[in-house]
């Protein structure tokens, strides 16, 4: 008899688990993950740690400083009184007291006598200036006190600082007679002098051909020299003193 054949179970294949599908990771973009932290940052402030600020220090104010002690200027020395006239003056007017000197080519006169004269010729500045008179042609001796101004240039003996000067009113030109008042009475009697400022040739021809001057007269051009005269004997006349220098003032 024939075996029985064994019944075999035929084995099914195991079925095969499909492997779960991967889920892709959400992949954020770098510029997003950027724009979420910001907007993180706005909604949710990450908590800070509170840092205590620290004060600053106080500043130490800067002790106040004391002011220089004031240092006093030395007291000047009290300088000469320019105020009062000048100490020659006086001296000058003992020595030649009104009368004709110099060959009568000088009238000398009180200190002072044509000051009123004299200004205009100055334009009114007559600080200092002092007439002692007048030479035969009318020109005016003016005694100039120069100490102040030697004061202020600090020249040695300014406290007698002086000169004499003539203003001659035909050429209106000033000319210094003599740096002091010793010089001044030395020189009246030097022709070489007399010549230089008192025309004295001139004059000696003409007081002969017109004769002397009268005290309120002196020798003047005609025509003036400023209008075509000229220092010669016939352009000399004989004029009052005080009409000529006037008219000479405007030519």
């Amino acid at each position: 008899m024939a075996k029985p054949k064994k019944l075999t179970t035929k084995k099914k294949p195991a079925t095969k688990k499909k492997p779960a599908a991967k889920k892709p990771a959400a992949k954020k973009p770098a510029a997003k993950k950027a724009a979420a932290k910001k907007a993180a940052a706005k909604t949710k402030p990450a908590a800070t740690k509170a840092v205590a600020k620290k004060q600053p220090a106080a500043k130490k104010k800067p002790a106040p400083k004391k002011p220089a002690a004031k240092v006093k200027p030395a007291a000047k020395k009290a300088g000469p009184d320019f105020s009062k006239p000048h100490p020659t003056l006086a001296e000058l007017a003992k020595r030649f007291p009104p009368g004709r000197y110099a060959d009568g080519l000088l009238l000398i006169t009180t200190p002072g006598a044509h000051d009123e004269e004299l200004s205009p010729w100055l334009m009114g500045n007559m600080t200092g200036r002092t007439t002692l008179g007048r030479t035969a042609f009318g020109e005016l001796v003016i005694f100039r006190d120069l100490r102040e101004r030697a004061a202020a240039m600090d020249m040695p003996g300014a406290e007698v600082a002086h000169d004499i000067a003539l203003l001659d009113i035909h050429t209106k030109q000033m000319k210094v007679l003599a740096h002091t008042a010793e010089e001044f009475a030395a020189a009246i009697d030097d022709d070489e002098w007399k010549q230089l400022f008192l025309r004295k040739a001139l004059v000696d021809e003409v007081r002969g051909m017109l004769g002397d001057y009268a005290d309120d007269e002196c020798y003047g051009f005609v025509p003036a020299l400023a209008l075509g005269g000229a220092e010669e004997p016939q352009y000399v006349d004989r004029q009052n003193w005080q009409v000529h220098q006037a008219i000479l003032i405007q030519t």
